[in-house]
């Protein structure tokens, strides 16, 4: 059952009452344009940070009957991160749709941060005070570990049920998303309005899936050799000392988590654009209350999914410092107790479930012979964005292709294993190469595969390069060279957008 549309609070209605009388259609449509381009900003620049994060860690250390707690909680902790990162790709998507109904073409081409520690787009530079005092709102690229988390806190901090709407100082991503529920609510949008792009060149409803393998994790012990059953055993047979993965393993979302006919909703009325606003800030946030606050899940009545904030809090509270911080969290949601086993960041490591990445890496910060691998990565990101902008250019009849082909391909079969590759390249520092999301140059979009390849091949001409000069690293060289040339060579490259911005 998806979530209804809640009805505008007082401060809601108080600000649409004040926009009718003192604004104008233009300025109204176009504040709203102007606030939903801001909107794709701040969804992607969530989606390095939360990436970043998952690929620090190690989920596949140990397997079956040898999973202990700790190798448990990385493999749940994957799972919940990723599992926001998808959101974020869907709120991102969604926010793109209702912009393209409006016929305006979303920018997402080097629109992600410059530099990272971060603040989100029009952010109160003033938030919440942190489990160090700190109240900046500073987002950085870091490992998996109490702070960062908390960093994750402050990007999904629920709205209360009083927060006025704003798009500028706005303290939580609800009282933003307010503000353009407000716009949307005047009397100068209509229908109409979000009828000047065409809902078959957006991006439709079948291409996302809430769940993939990264978002899938065991609880704790299983037999990895067991087939998969094919229903539930009975109660009176004897049971196996471990059950089957496919048994053992939750999904980290779920399906109903959306209002509207489907998560992802093409957009044709204000009514789908309503449906889109209020999924990306009921998954983040969780669903509302009247005058009390957000619930702890997004969904409702099923209640089968958390809102991200408490998928964070819930990882949060397994740390040993969760107990006694000086977190200012909101009263509603109630934060969880502590919980167990309890974790630190000094275990993780050292347990090897947590890879040691430097803090905000740059490409200009790694040594010059592994730039190349760097700029890659940023390379292939950045292709990434230009692929997403092309969908609502490609026909209808060859768009579906052109997404699978496109955005599946690149995230899942090259940066994904790209990045899973990079980090086993030592440091001298002691830590280990991480991936980076730069605002790379790739040149005009129409030329950009060209630039993509450039870069493609000047990683695998310096991992030819460290792969003689070290031979400790020639495997790990070896698949360096293999992933970047699965971008431009071969039946598995990545599609050439060029025909589709010649003009």
């Amino acid at each position: 059952m998806a979530n209804p549309v809640m009805p505008l609070t007082t401060a809601e209605k108080q600000l649409v009452d004040k926009l009718n009388a003192t604004s104008n259609r233009d300025k109204v449509l176009a504040d709203l344009k102007a606030n939903l381009q801001t909107a794709i900003e701040i969804e992607l620049a969530t989606i390095p940070i939360y990436l970043y994060t998952y690929y620090s860690i190690v989920r596949n250390a140990t397997s079956g009957e040898d999973v202990d707690p700790v190798q448990s909680f990385a493999n749940m902790a994957g799972a919940a991160i990723m599992s926001v990162a998808v959101e974020e790709m869907l709120h991102m998507s969604l926010s793109c749709n209702v912009l393209f109904a409006m016929g305006v073409a979303p920018q997402l081409y080097k629109k992600a941060p410059g530099q990272y520690p971060t603040p989100l787009p029009y952010h109160n530079k003033k938030g919440p005070k942190g489990p160090d005092g700190d109240t900046k709102v500073l987002i950085p690229l870091g490992k998996l570990g109490f702070m960062q988390l908390w960093h994750f806190l402050q990007i999904e901090y629920p709205e209360q049920w009083d927060a006025p709407p704003q798009d500028r100082d706005w303290n939580t991503i609800g009282q933003f998303y307010s503000y353009i529920r407000c716009l949307m609510s005047t009397k100068f949008v209509t229908d109409a309005d979000f009828q000047h792009g065409d809902a078959k060149k957006a991006i439709q409803p079948d291409y996302y899936s809430p769940n993939n393998i990264d978002t899938v994790f065991p609880p704790g012990k299983f037999d990895p050799w067991k087939p998969a059953p094919p229903g539930p055993m009975p109660a009176w047979t004897k049971q196996d000392r471990y059950p089957s993965g496919s048994n053992e393993a939750l999904y980290a979302d779920s399906e109903d988590s959306h209002a509207g006919p489907n998560q992802l909703v093409t957009v044709k009325s204000r009514q789908d654009a309503f449906y889109a606003i209020t999924t990306i800030c009921d998954q983040g946030e969780g669903y509302p209350v009247r005058n009390v606050g957000p619930d702890e899940h997004d969904d409702f009545p099923g209640n089968a999914e958390l809102s991200h904030y408490m998928k964070f809090l819930v990882l949060q509270a397994q740390f040993k410092d969760y107990v006694g911080t000086i977190e200012e969290l909101p009263k509603q949601p109630p934060p969880p107790k502590p919980l167990t086993p309890t974790m630190s960041d000094a275990g993780l490591l050292a347990s090897g479930m947590v890879i040691d990445f430097p803090d905000n890496p740059t490409a200009a910060s790694y040594p010059p012979e592994y730039r190349p691998f760097a700029d890659f990565c940023s390379a292939c990101f950045q292709y990434m964005l230009i692929m997403s902008e092309t969908v609502y250019l490609v026909p209808p009849k060859d768009q579906k292709l052109f997404f699978n082909e496109g955005l599946h391909r690149s995230m899942i079969w090259i940066l994904d294993k790209y990045a899973r590759t990079i980090r086993s390249i030592p440091l001298a520092s002691g830590k280990y190469m991480a991936p980076v999301f730069e605002n790379i140059d790739l040149g005009p979009r129409r030329t950009s595969f060209l630039r993509l390849e450039v870069y493609g091949l000047e990683a695998i001409k310096r991992a030819h390069e460290v792969a003689k000069s070290n031979p400790e690293l020639a495997g790990v060289m070896g698949n360096v060279a293999y992933y970047a040339r699965l971008a431009f060579e071969g039946d598995k490259k990545l599609p050439n957008v060029a025909r589709y911005w010649a003009d």
